[in-house]
């Protein structure tokens, strides 16, 4: 087993030798201090350079061209600027507060873009505000990919002179049939918001919004009789969703009460019920087609209510309640489309008609019952029910042509969750200018339907902060939790998902879906240990040094096959300095790691699968011979630098720099058993070089001049993709998408105008 890391404590060590060093500072200092003193937060002066384009004009307007060199899909993948060519810049702010009672107010952002936005809004001062705005956004996936099927809509077909085969490698016709297809989801959202203050102690306030998101996405299907005979195929996925949210809220504010209450509404409504391709394989084309249900429509109405006591200058009360009830009653779809199918039972209902009802409840006692001490008493609670109706269902695998036997009839599963977690924490201002703060939860979660009923969690939290000097701060903080859970019961899925029928034919030894010895890590015993620095020190008042670190340690203890233990670390430091209003730089770097061992055993059916013997000759299941380990490595460095600088009064230039390296390992080992030899899997890499600049030139008080330049370069050796082509995998007809690999300039011209 992978040998336990303990920083979180050398980290405490380390921390509390910066800790005592800090306070032998601040004794110096304590006696040229007032002995009432209070920590005080440190502060730093950065604002930034005045570009003039926020100004306080009453309106702007910014018009140019942008010029992106090449197509992509990781620049582009969300800003819009994913297409070859030549696009608009456009961007306007216009508002007016001339008249002392009302006011309006105007903008437009990325004009020329698919991400363009903007709001119009209209208002009395302090009273009333009624806005209206729209919201486009767009994202692109990896477009590289490329399918046979025709179509942008379900069903999916494809060419009529398609050669079936058993195999992808007897598509003869795969490689003339093959196109580019664009995987692209773009989202308009309109909006209208509304604001009223009825009078000084009631205010209301409400939103509609509407939107629509539509494109192509991909997913997988496959058809097959059993888990022997599948033919998969990675599919372009059509979207069509409409989504509508409405809210409307009251608020009362007096001297000691302030409640707000809030109605929620949301609707989902996807225009697809079904997904229908082809079948590209020789075994039923072309008299059958596949079939894969796609998101149901629902809808969600929540009710909440939050709100704040002041019960006397040292004791506050806070609280915070929802209730919710999301529900799904779309029809049922058949059980397949293949109209050779034999179907000698139909579904039980014609719709799920299931409801998922949601509350939670939070609240906060804060007490001051000594000068220097803080209380703070919490509690928060949610359970969730599923009140969903639990009936059989003899669903076909894959399409295939044959409805299964009665015994292998498998059931839905209706679960209810409680949550529950009550603590303390306590603050102390201390000598030298410092603060101690412990913390302790309890949290307790009771399930119905699961493998565990109950876990209890105690949490411990110990913090301590110090500021010896005006200009240094160093915070450390350490946590300690345990969390044990009752009797695993591994049988608990088997009995629920399946048919009396079948469980009765099937040996003791083998009624499971998991094996016994796996553990699911949300609700395993697990120890846990987290410990964070964080330092700042202000050397000059121009300048800011910052240093974190961060470990985390989970070790499930009393887990053989499943997650076992899980590290990780983060440290990270950052310089800024500020010299003027018209200048300011800093530097950043960062490194995070992740590790984690999980534990697992091949084995078959059958006889094989029995897991409790003892005596050899031993079935695979209770073979610890046959175990496996994967060792998980991922780790992370950022640096990045950004620059502020007014040149003249007339000239101002911006720049920032950002790198990112990422590597992905998944090591392999075994315990003895011939047939059981995994490979170490290649490492991914990630590599990314980000680069902006902009530079602006005054020419007059109302007009400027702007240039922005770009180099986005990125690149990944991902394994899933590399040399993958459509029909690398008998069985599993891909889309051959290549890694991406992109280097991106990217250049705009644009002119500011401003007016008064």
């Amino acid at each position: 087993m992978t040998k336990r890391k303990q920083i979180p404590f050398q980290l405490s060590l380390i921390g509390t030798a910066v800790l005592a060093a800090s306070a032998a500072v601040a004794q110096t200092e304590e006696a040229s201090a007032s002995a009432a003193a209070h920590y005080v937060p440190l502060l730093i002066n950065t604002r930034a350079v005045d570009t003039r384009w926020q100004g306080d004009y009453a309106g702007n307007l910014q018009l140019g061209l942008g010029y992106t060199a090449d197509d992509n899909f990781m620049f582009g993948q969300y800003n819009g600027l994913y297409e070859q060519g030549t696009t608009v810049i456009g961007n306007l702010r216009w508002q007016d507060f001339s008249d002392g009672n009302s006011y309006w107010r105007a903008s437009v952002d990325n004009l020329g873009l698919d991400t363009r936005e903007g709001e119009i809004a209209w208002g009395r001062s302090d009273k009333l505000r009624l806005s209206f705005g729209f919201d486009s956004q767009v994202q692109v996936s990896n477009n590289s990919g490329r399918t046979p099927f025709r179509g942008n809509d379900s069903p999916l077909g494809l060419p009529e002179n398609w050669v079936a085969g058993s195999t992808t490698g007897d598509f003869s016709q795969l490689d003339a049939s093959l196109h580019r297809f664009d995987q692209e989801l773009e989202r308009d959202k309109l909006t209208a918001a509304l604001a009223i203050k009825l009078n000084d102690q009631w205010h209301f306030d409400s939103s509609l919004s509407y939107e629509e998101r539509q494109g192509t996405s991909v997913t997988a299907g496959a058809m097959y009789v059993d888990a022997s005979s599948g033919d998969a195929t990675l599919l372009p996925m059509p979207v069509d969703y409409r989504t509508t949210e409405f809210d409307v809220g009251v608020t009362y504010s007096s001297g000691k009460l302030n409640l707000q209450g809030r109605l929620d509404y949301s609707d989902f409504d996807n225009k697809d019920s079904i997904l229908i391709w082809e079948n590209p394989y020789r075994s039923r084309y072309p008299d059958s087609t596949g079939g894969l249900g796609l998101a149901p429509d629902n809808d969600q109405l929540q009710g909440r209510i939050t709100g704040q006591y002041i019960i006397s200058p040292t004791a506050r009360l806070q609280f915070d309640g929802s209730y919710a009830v999301a529900n799904q009653d779309q029809k049922y779809l058949d059980y397949s489309l293949n109209p050779a199918a034999s179907i000698s039972e139909p579904l039980p209902r014609d719709a799920f008609d299931g409801e998922a009802q949601t509350g939670t409840l939070n609240g906060k006692l804060w007490l001051r019952p000594l000068k220097k001490l803080d209380l703070e008493l919490f509690y928060k609670a949610r359970e969730r029910d599923y009140d969903n109706p639990r009936d059989g269902y003899r669903y076909l695998r894959g399409d295939g042509s044959r409805q299964p036997d009665p015994a292998l009839t498998v059931y839905n599963t209706s679960h209810h969750v409680v949550s529950q977690t009550m603590g303390v924490e306590g603050t102390y201002r201390m000598p030298l200018r410092s603060r101690l703060q412990v913390e302790y939860a309890y949290e307790l979660v009771e399930r119905e339907n699961t493998a565990v009923e109950e876990t209890e969690e105690d949490r411990i939290t110990v913090g301590y902060r110090i500021q010896p000097i005006s200009n240094f701060t160093a915070r450390l903080e350490l946590l300690y939790g345990n969390r044990r859970a009752d009797t695993y019961n591994w049988d608990q899925r088997y009995y629920a998902l399946l048919d009396v029928e079948l469980i009765n034919a099937t040996p003791d030894s083998q009624r499971f879906i998991n094996h016994p010895e796996l553990s699911q890590y949300y609700m395993a015993n697990r120890d846990q240990e987290q410990g964070k620095l964080d330092l700042t020190w202000l050397p000059a008042d121009n300048w800011s040094l910052n240093f974190n670190l961060l470990a985390r340690n989970d070790d499930y203890d009393k887990t053989y096959t499943g997650l076992r233990y899980s590290y990780w670390e983060r440290y990270h430091a950052s310089a800024s300095y500020s010299p003027s209003a018209s200048f300011s730089a800093s530097i950043y770097g960062g490194y995070d790691r992740f590790e984690s061992e999980q534990m697992g055993r091949s084995f078959r059916g059958g006889a094989e699968k029995n897991a409790f013997e003892i005596y050899p000759p031993l079935p695979q299941a209770s073979d610890p011979d046959r175990d496996w380990r994967m060792d998980t490595t991922d780790t992370s460095l950022t640096v990045g630098a950004n620059l502020l600088w007014s040149i003249t009064k007339t000239i101002e230039v911006e720049a920032d720099y950002s790198f990112v390296d990422t590597q992905s390992k998944q090591d392999f080992r075994s315990y003895g058993a011939a047939d059981v030899s995994p490979q170490n899997l290649p490492s991914v890499n990630t590599t990314l070089h980000h680069f902006q600049t902009s530079g602006t030139w005054h020419m007059r008080e109302d007009l400027s001049l702007r240039l922005d330049y770009q180099y986005y370069r990125y690149r990944a050796d991902d394994w899933a993709l590399q040399g993958v082509r459509a029909d690398t995998i008998d069985k599993v007809l891909t889309l051959g998408a290549s890694n991406p690999n992109e280097q991106i300039h990217y250049v705009g011209v644009s002119a500011v105008y401003r007016w008064e």
